[in-house]
């Protein structure tokens, strides 16, 4: 196989296997708000409940107190956060 070709068949798993991996970050994450019975539901698979913009990069402060809280939903974040969760369980 010739250098070039060996560059642009590097350069492409590479990219594969960093554009699988960045896609597979984000379902275990969203389902566990998904899950949870608070959660609201018009922002259930919403990348914007924890991060700026459009989704991805940078966290909101609800993605920063996620994190914090070990990824996990808690009372304290529901109570810090009414405006991404309903006060009944569905």
């Amino acid at each position: 196989m010739e250098t070039s070709k060996k560059a642009k068949v590097t350069f492409a798993a590479a990219f594969l296997t960093i554009a699988a991996s960045a896609v597979a970050a984000k379902p275990a994450f969203m389902d566990r708000y998904n899950a949870d019975p608070y959660a609201k539901a018009e922002l259930r698979g919403k990348c914007t409940v924890c991060h700026v913009g459009r989704g991805g990069g940078d966290r909101n402060d609800f993605g920063e107190a996620f994190e914090d809280a070990g990824y996990r939903i808690t009372s304290k974040l529901r109570a810090k956060f009414p405006q991404l969760f309903d006060p009944n369980p569905r």
